[in-house]
Parts: structure tokens; sequence; C-alpha cells
């Protein structure tokens, strides 16, 4: 029967049918084969349009009956109509086929010639001279388990997606539906976080006398291991802060020189620090300067050793008429640690904690140029981003 995407149409369904001949005989056993005038007068085929679609769903037998010119009518009609949605909808490729593309970064794809030659793509098969490869690193490229369901005739498929592969092996999320549904719940959860993580809300309001300038962002990201737990999304922190005695144009020692004090300071001896959270709330604004820290903890002592560290990428020091505390009165009542939970459409969920105690480690560190939507990693731990590859070498030419 027509099962796959054939090479070629230039055989005829109806001849294509008779090569398989999996059809199926009514009375059984009660006919004869060497009699004609036995056999009935209409024919059951087993169909499918895909094998190579259908097989990951389990056995979900398809038929078709009729005298032999009808059936053959019908799969054609129903093959063409099935060809023309495929792709119209999304669905003529399996989620493994899409996968091998996408772990390696469609490596086929990107470098090529594009449809507007003034444009420069963001995701380069390979290192350049201003842009970080995409998917370079074997060990930070994702991978998914397919679960196996108890019974193999379900209508569904579950994937679980680890995001950064075997370089973060307890980081993952669960992924369920069509081959098509997951692969847009993959490309949802990679670009949504990325939106979430380089939001604006996260630099410092463009004020006017600090507009263009260059911003540095320290990132922490709580234990994946850790969060999971407890039942939630890991915790990330941020420190953000303004460049403004620099002038507009930047050069490699520039960005070389807060590299050596980020390196010093928050990954001393090549150990990530920490950063105990918690329910506090504690603010140092020095605009001027370009400062607008914000920094949840339970002790001031751990608040002011995380900004001084952050001062010392520029070469300022602690200023204690900077330093504000303000919030709630009684922090653990106002945030509690115990779960509230919420019925939503018949399911009991649990509300998200506010401003739990958990422990966030370095992670990377970046400069980005808001005028230029551009973005250079500074510092990285195993695991997270690549450096920029303009650090590397004794290049000591203009970054922008």
């Amino acid at each position: 029967m027509a099962t796959g995407i054939p090479k070629s149409y230039t055989r005829s369904t109806l001849q294509k049918m008779q090569e398989s001949r999996a059809k199926l005989k009514l009375q059984q056993g009660l006919l004869s084969d060497n009699n004609p005038d036995e056999l009935p007068n209409f024919e059951v085929w087993k169909y499918s349009s895909s094998e190579r679609l259908d097989e990951p769903y389990g056995n979900h037998p398809k038929y078709l009956s009729g005298t032999a010119q009808f059936v053959a009518v019908q799969a054609s009609a129903i093959k063409a109509l099935h060809d023309e949605l495929s792709l119209r909808l999304g669905y003529a490729v399996t989620f493994e086929e899409w996968f091998e593309e996408w772990q390696l970064g469609f490596k086929n794809l990107i470098n090529r010639s594009g449809s507007d030659a003034s444009l420069k793509t963001n995701y380069p098969r390979q290192d350049t001279s201003d842009r970080e490869g995409w998917r370079t690193d074997p060990e930070s490229r994702p991978q998914y388990l397919v679960w196996r369901l108890p019974k193999a005739n379900r209508k569904f498929r579950v994937i679980e997606y680890f995001p950064l592969g075997k370089s973060e092996p307890t980081n993952s999320i669960v992924c369920s539906g069509s081959d098509v549904q997951i692969i847009n719940q993959i490309i949802n959860y990679e670009w949504g976080s990325r939106e979430a993580e380089e939001n604006e809300n996260f630099f410092p309001t463009n004020i006017s006398n600090r507009h263009g300038y260059p911003i540095i962002r320290l990132h922490f990201k709580e234990n994946p291991s850790v969060a999971r737990i407890a039942g939630r999304n890991p915790v990330v922190g941020w420190m953000t802060f303004r460049v403004m005695q620099e002038p507009k144009e930047l050069t490699v020692s520039d960005l070389r020189r807060w590299q050596d004090k980020i390196e010093e300071h928050f990954k001393p001896s090549g150990n990530p620090i920490s950063w105990k959270k918690g329910k506090k709330y504690y603010t140092y604004a020095d605009w001027k300067n370009g400062y607008q820290f914000q920094i949840l903890s339970d002790q001031e002592s751990e608040a002011r050793s995380l900004i001084e560290k952050a001062l010392s990428i520029k070469g300022d020091v602690f200023k204690r008429e900077h330093l504000y505390n303000s919030g709630a009165v009684h922090p653990d009542e106002t945030y509690p640690d115990s779960k509230e939970y919420t019925e939503i459409l018949g399911q009991v969920t649990p509300e998200p904690l506010m401003r739990p105690r958990v422990t966030v480690k370095f992670k990377w560190a970046d400069l980005f140029l808001s005028t230029y939507n551009k973005k250079y990693t500074l510092v990285t731990t195993p695991g997270c981003r690549k450096l920029w590859p303009g650090l590397a070498g004794d290049n000591d030419g203009n970054v922008v």
C-alpha cells in the first residue's frame, strides 16, 4: 500500500498497492483462493500516508475498502491531501529529523547566501571576529530523551529536553504533544528564556546623561539540581552598571582590563563566588557614576560585599551614603517560605515563592552596547557562554 513519501510518482497508486498486497480477506477460512466465484467483490486495504511519520506514535492502522479501482482513487486523494497539508501545517518532518539540524545549529543553512546581502547572521557556524559561533561547543549542544510510554500506541509523545546537553545534565524540561508541537515548545522555551534574559528591565533605565554608555552585566544562577528538588525553576540574579568614564570608542584593551577585574573578584582562582539571596532589599544608587544596584539579601554585609566587588571593576570605592535599605518591616511574614496553592481550571498549582532564600553562583559577565545592540562575553564558567573571540591573541583594535 502507499507507505511513506515515494521517491517518484511515476507508478500509479494501483501498481504500488499491487506490489505491497496488504489486503485483508473477509470471511477468512470460509473462502477458497482457488475458486474466483467465492472471493468477495470488494477489497480491504491497510493504509498509511507516511510510515516514517506514523512510526513514533505506535500502531494505529487505517483501512480503505471497495473495489480495487475505488480504493486506488481513495488512496490517491488522501495521499495528495496529506502531502499538501504536511507542508502547509509543518508536520512533514519528524522531531528526530528536525533535532539533528537544530543540535548542530543548522550547519547546512548558516553562512550560505542570504535573502539580504546587507545583513550578517548573528548565528555563524564558527567564531568570527565579532560574533561567537553557534553550537560550536560539543558539550553544551542540546540533547533529548524519549520517554517510552507503557502503551506504545499512545497518540502523543513525551520528550525530555536538555538545553545545555552534557555540560548541565541536571537542567531539563519536559515537552509533550505531536512532533510539531514539541518542536514549537522547544523554540518557545529557548527564545522565551533569552527574551527574559536580555530584557531591558535587567539593564539600568536609560537616563539622558547615561544613554549610549557601555553596560557591564554580571549573571548569577542557582544550581539546577537544587531547584529541581525544590520543584521550581532555578533562581537567577543580576548586577548591572554603566561605564560612564569611558569614551564612546572602545578598544580590546578596555575589555581585557574589565575582564581581569571580574576574574579577580567574581571568579578568584577559577572558583565562582556565591550570592546568598534573602528577603531584605538593599539598593546602591550612584547615578552619576552609572550605579543602581538592587540586592536581595538577609545581611547587609552580604549586600555590601557584592557591591564592593562590582565597584572594583572600574576601580571605584564603596560610599555608605549611596546604600539604602528598604522593604517590608517583617519580611518573613510578607514573603513566607511556605508554599501556597491555587486551584486553576480544576488543577491544584503551587504559587511561586517571593524572595526565596537561595544561593546563586556567578556564571558569566558580558558587555552590552545598547546603541549598536551588540554583546561581548567577558568572563564565563563551564557550561555557559563562550568568551568573545576578540579577547584571544594580541589584537588591540577598536571594538566598535
